[in-house]
């Protein structure tokens, strides 16, 4: 079963494991808490992901096949001084290499298309849920961490799409190999059949100190991106309060420790890796010495031992790498998992949302035009912007006094309809930024002044053509002519909607056409019976 989620904007119910990406196909993401959530993760690319899986086993065996081929041409056509039948295994040969070029073209492409666009839907349910305006619930979650899991871990995770595509070929690979062997000396056939699983557990025996130190490091590496994250986001008010060298040693800290962690974890996979290999080699070597012990005794021609040796050459890498993979990359993919279920499944810290019925009654008491809220000390406005947050986001726009913009254009940081885009600049008097609607502005707007980043965050708010719309303060950093053009055309744009105005600007004021108090503001927003008419001002 999903986790039920309700949306603030119509009390629906949302499963962030069932958000589609606008890839050619959404990943068909498996509730939260199902069992093998990481494995249906990973398969959940299908039928490309499948398609990658038989690609890639159709190149391993393409590529066991040259031995055959080389064994067959020499036993034909070598041997007995036969050129046509040497010709003919040549232009084989050949096949062979052009099919396991273009098989495995598709097969990678199949498989690196299904690894991204699952890191891509991953990333999407992440930033959705990090972006809920309901927030988190219970443990402080940072910025940082947020990050990490949002990016390293999304990406680990669709990288295990490569542990569902090369296992299988891996396994082919070695039934394949298997098969042949036999055919030539159901001895060798059996020892190789029963070889690949014995360097496979010694893999995975081998593996186990790394599967928890790799875990380990994750959770170090984590954390050290974490940090970096939050003191950067935090650097103005670290330098303000002086504490810059306590946060240097913090991070310190917390580098070093994920630097042994990877030394550590770098120490076990280096013993992995120098284990496989060395039992992969001892396999082939025995194997080999056999095979030439029975082309000695006239127990196979020469051609069948350049294949029996080339076969076991092959074969190799995919016994090797089957363990050593499942060992070395899975643990560090399912402590990721942990980390983004964690983060979707968790808790908000506000649970519920207005009724529609309640939030009809609401609006309807809001009078439209433009409504001034002054200030008055003693009562305090942010419940009164909370119940206004409340309400349903597909009806009402709250802009707060700062807001973030990103990399990008002026008209990109407003909206995505240029034309749209344009109109909306012009309201909230933009028009005038040097560079037009054209301009970029940077990451968090730092290329504009701080009157124009407040001119496009307005413009930005307009553009969503709410239904209801709340600013916040919204002309403080720009002159006063700019101030009462605003306001002017504001009031003009939206003088059929509501637009409540917190401020105590006397530009706002001689453009509204009812100021209210705070207290005023209030009572006009408790809650009324039923069918109650719009206050008409």
């Amino acid at each position: 079963m999903s986790v039920p989620m309700k949306t603030p904007d119509n009390g629906s119910i949302v499963d962030y494991s069932a958000l589609p990406g606008p890839g050619a196909q959404p990943s068909r993401m498996p509730p939260l808490d199902a069992r093998m959530w990481t494995l249906k993760v990973a398969l959940s690319q299908h039928p490309w992901s499948y398609i990658a899986s038989v690609g890639m086993a159709i190149t391993f065996v393409c590529n066991g096949l040259t031995p055959v081929v080389v064994g067959r041409a020499v036993d034909e056509a070598i041997a007995v001084g036969e050129l046509r039948r040497l010709v003919f295994w040549i232009l084989m040969l050949m096949l062979l290499f052009a099919t396991s070029i273009l098989v495995n073209w598709v097969a990678r492409y199949m498989m690196v298309r299904s690894q991204q666009l699952v890191s891509h839907d991953l990333r999407t349910m992440v930033t959705d849920r990090i972006q809920d305006p309901r927030g988190f619930r219970g443990r402080g979650r940072t910025a940082g961490g947020l990050l990490s899991v949002a990016s390293s871990d999304t990406q680990r995770v669709g990288d295990v799409v490569m542990m569902t595509v090369f296992p299988v070929a891996e396994v082919a690979s070695i039934i394949y190999g298997a098969t042949l062997t036999f055919l030539i000396s159901p001895w060798l056939g059996l020892a190789v059949l029963l070889g690949g699983p014995l360097l496979v557990i010694i893999a995975l025996r081998t593996a186990r100190p790394l599967q928890a130190r790799s875990v380990e490091r994750q959770k170090a590496i984590a954390q050290a991106s974490a940090t970096a994250t939050d003191v950067v986001q935090g650097l103005r008010i670290l330098k303000g309060l002086g504490a810059i060298v306590t946060v240097r040693r913090r991070y310190e800290e917390v580098s070093t420790n994920a630097y042994r962690k990877t030394v550590h974890a770098s120490a076990a996979e280096a013993r992995l890796n120098g284990v496989t290999e060395a039992s992969g080699a001892i396999f082939v070597s025995g194997i080999g010495i056999a095979a030439g012990f029975l082309a000695l005794n006239g127990q196979m021609s020469i051609g069948e031992l350049i294949t029996v040796v080339g076969l076991t050459q092959f074969l190799i890498m995919p016994m090797t790498m089957l363990g050593k993979n499942v060992a070395s990359r899975w643990a560090s993919a399912e402590a990721s998992a942990k980390r983004i279920r964690e983060v979707l499944g968790a808790e908000f810290e506000r649970t519920s949302e207005l009724e529609a019925d309640t939030a009809q009654r609401i609006i309807s008491r809001l009078p439209r035009g433009v409504t001034v809220v002054g200030a008055d000390p003693q009562v305090d406005p942010d419940p009164i912007i909370a119940t206004l947050e409340s309400l349903p986001r597909t009806r009402v726009i709250v802009a707060p006094h700062a807001a973030d913009l990103f990399d990008g254009t002026v008209a990109d940081n407003v909206h995505p309809d240029r034309a749209i885009a344009d109109e909306a600049i012009r309201v909230a008097s933009c028009d005038d930024i040097p560079g037009g609607a054209d301009k970029m502005v940077g990451e968090g707007g730092r290329m504009l002044s701080g009157g124009q980043r407040q001119r496009v965050a307005l413009a930005r708010a307009i553009a969503a053509d709410a239904e209801v719309l709340i600013l916040q303060d919204p002309t403080t950093a720009v002159d006063s002519v700019t101030e009462q053009n605003i306001a002017g055309q504001v009031a003009a744009f939206r003088k059929d909607r509501v637009t409540v105005v917190f401020s105590e600007a006397p530009a706002w004021r001689a453009v509204a056409d009812q100021q209210l108090e705070p207290a005023a503001l209030a009572t006009l927003l408790a809650e009324v019976p039923a069918g109650e008419d719009r206050a008409d001002g």
